[in-house]
C-alpha cells in the first residue's frame, strides 16, 4: 500500500472509531487495505481536487476522494476560499441521502482536518450536460430530479420542521464562505460592466446595455440577492446546473452541493430551469440530425418539473406564499441566464450557437424586467415559459 492510501486508511479508521462515518465503511477500507489500487485525478470541477482510487484487478471497485484546497481551482491563489466547503458538501450528501436514498453518491466519511471526504464512485454514470448536448436524456431523469428537489425542500422547510430543528439545520449549514462566493458571482459581478471576471461572446454585445444600464434589471438583481442572503426557507443544493447531475439511463444522481445553504426555495428551482433552458434554446435553433424533436422533450420536462414542484409545495404553503415562490423563481431563472452567458460562467450548450445564445439572453432579461407581468400562479408561470415559442420573444 502506498503512503497516499495508507494515510487515508489511517484517517478512515480513526474516523470510524469516532463515529464520523456513513454508509458501508468496510467497502472503502477493504479496497484500500488490499494495496492493489491505482490512484488518478479526475478532470473537471472548478473548486476541488477529485481523486479516483480503483482496484487494479476489478475496475468496478473504486471510491472517489475529494480534497478542498485553500483556494479554488478555477481562480487560483489570488482567490482564497475556506476549505470548510468540503465538510458542508459531505454534510449535504448525508442529509440528501437520508431524505432521498439513492439520489446522491453514497457518502462514506469525512476528515475535516485533512480537508477530504470519501464517497461512492459513479464510474458508470455520465454528466447530464454531455447527455443534454447529445439529446439523449430520458424523461424519467427529469422526473427524478424534480422529485429530489421537492422532497428535500419540503422535508427541510421551516413550515414542516419544529423551530428547534429548523434552527439546528440553519446552524449546521451556515456555509458563509460559499454563500459569499455565490453572492458575488450570481448577483454582483455579472451586473458590473467593468468586472474583469466577466466574459461573453460578441453575439450578445448589443444586449449588454440592457444588463448594465437598465435600472429594472439592477434593482431586481439586488432584491433577489437580499433574499438569497436572508430568506431562510429550506435546505438548498445551491448550484443545480447540469454538471451537478450524473445520469445512467433513467437514473439520476445529484452531486457537488458545495454551495449548500438554507435559503430561498425559488433559487434552486430557478437555477435548474435556467439550465434546462440553455439546452432547449440550443436544440430549438440548432437541432441535431438524430434528435430534432429534443427541444420539445425539454419544454415538456420544464413544464412537468414546474407543475410537480409547485404542486407539491402547495401542500405546505398558502396561496400568497406560492405566489411569492413563483415570482422569485422567474427572477432567479433570469439571473442565472444572465450570469452564465455574461458573467464568469460559460454555457457549453450555447457555444458556437449565436442565435440560440441571443434568444436565451433576451428571455432571461425579459424574466428579470417583467414587472407587473410577473406570474404568481402555477398556470401563469407555465404560460410564461411557453411564450418561448412565440417569435416576438426570440
Amino acid at each position: 500500500m502506498d503512503s497516499f492510501c495508507r494515510d487515508i486508511v489511517s484517517s478512515l479508521e480513526d474516523n470510524r472509531a469516532g463515529g464520523d462515518t456513513q454508509g458501508d465503511v468496510e467497502f472503502p477500507l477493504q479496497l484500500l487495505h488490499s494495496g492493489d489500487t491505482e490512484v488518478s485525478e479526475v478532470t473537471g470541477g472548478n473548486l476541488n481536487d477529485i481523486i479516483r482510487i480503483v482496484s487494479r484487478t476489478d475496475p468496478s471497485t473504486s471510491v472517489i476522494l475529494k480534497h478542498a484546497g485553500l483556494y479554488t481551482k478555477i481562480f487560483g491563489p489570488e482567490y482564497p476560499l475556506s476549505p470548510a466547503r468540503n465538510t458542508f458538501e459531505y454534510r449535504a450528501l448525508r442529509k440528501f441521502h437520508q431524505i432521498c436514498p439513492g439520489s446522491v453518491p453514497e457518502p462514506y466519511f469525512c476528515n475535516e482536518h485533512e480537508r477530504i471526504f470519501l464517497m461512492e464512485d459513479l464510474f458508470d454514470y455520465k454528466d447530464m450536460q454531455t447527455e443534454m448536448i447529445s439529446g439523449k436524456v430520458e424523461r424519467d431523469v427529469f422526473r427524478e430530479i424534480a422529485g429530489f428537489l421537492l422532497r428535500v425542500h419540503r422535508s427541510t422547510h421551516r413550515k414542516t420542521m419544529s423551530n428547534e430543528s429548523f434552527t439546528e439545520l440553519v446552524n449546521d449549514f451556515r456555509n458563509d464562505g460559499m454563500l459569499g462566493l455565490g453572492e458575488q458571482y450570481f448577483f454582483i459581478k455579472p451586473f458590473l460592466e467593468e468586472d474583469p471576471s466577466n466574459r461573453h461572446s460578441e453575439a450578445v454585445d448589443h444586449l449588454l446595455p440592457a444588463i448594465y444600464e437598465d435600472r429594472r434589471v439592477l434593482d431586481r438583481a439586488e432584491g433577489l440577492r437580499q433574499k438569497y442572503l436572508r430568506q431562510k426557507d429550506c435546505l438548498l443544493h445551491g448550484d443545480l446546473h447540469m454538471c451537478a447531475v450524473m445520469v445512467n439511463g433513467s437514473s439520476a444522481k445529484i452531486i457537488d452541493p458545495e454551495f449548500v445553504t438554507v435559503g430561498p426555495a425559488a433559487f434552486d428551482l430557478g437555477v435548474l430551469i435556467a439550465n434546462y433552458l440553455f439546452s432547449y434554446y440550443a436544440h430549438s435553433y440548432y437541432p441535431l440530425q438524430d434528435s430534432q424533436e429534443f427541444h420539445k422533450t425539454l419544454m415538456d420536462a420544464i413544464t412537468e418539473t414546474v407543475e410537480t414542484y409547485i404542486g407539491g409545495m402547495a401542500s405546505i404553503l398558502n396561496e400568497d406564499e406560492i405566489g411569492g415562490l413563483i415570482e422569485d423563481t422567474t427572477g432567479y431563472i433570469g439571473c442565472e441566464i444572465i450570469r452564465r452567458i455574461c458573467g464568469v460562467g460559460y454555457v457549453t450548450e450555447l457555444e458556437g450557437r449565436p442565435l440560440a445564445e441571443i434568444a436565451c439572453l433576451k428571455f432571461g432579461l425579459d424574466l428579470v424586467t417583467s414587472g407587473k407581468e410577473r406570474p404568481r400562479a402555477l398556470r401563469g408561470l407555465v404560460s410564461y415559459l411557453e411564450r418561448i415559442d412565440e417569435p416576438n420573444v426570440h
